[in-house]
């Protein structure tokens, strides 16, 4: 993942998060799933000015687009968390796959619907803010 540090190091860019959406309910080079996934792509856009947006290989199929979020103030993280919230909230059947590296180890975890576990952001946040360098999760900004 671009700008992770490996081992207990890190390499001073700010802390990435790859971002896949999903959903069983379309084939992933389906249309209609390429118009939510690009939704959802600009919403993000809109809400963080950080987001990436990796391609699939042409031609290759059911390759699973990837969004790639620099994660570098609790402002970002906190709009980048309810946009997705919000995305998985219109369709019980969405989830979202979330992965970064932390300590020299690519960590995972998975959203569903509306149901985003707090205490799961709280520990991406705390590993977001240790390796942009900055102090743990600012009290009163938790996401709710």
């Amino acid at each position: 993942m671009p700008g992770t540090g490996t081992g207990g190091s890190y390499s001073g860019g700010p802390f990435e998060v790859v971002v896949e959406p999903r959903n069983d309910q379309y084939d992933p080079d389906d249309e209609g799933w390429r118009d939510q996934v690009a939704a959802l792509y600009a919403e993000l856009h809109d809400s963080v000015d950080t987001v990436q947006r990796s391609r699939p290989v042409a031609g290759a199929k059911g390759m699973v687009d990837q969004l790639i979020i620099a994660m570098g103030s609790a402002g970002v993280f906190t709009a980048a968390v309810e946009c997705l919230r919000a995305w998985l909230g219109r369709d019980k059947d969405r989830r979202i796959e979330l992965r970064w590296t932390q300590d020299g180890h690519e960590r995972s975890v998975t959203l569903a619907g509306a149901a985003v576990d707090t205490e799961t952001m709280r520990e991406l946040a705390r590993t977001a803010a240790a390796q942009a360098g900055g102090a743990s999760w600012p009290a009163g900004t938790v996401p709710s």
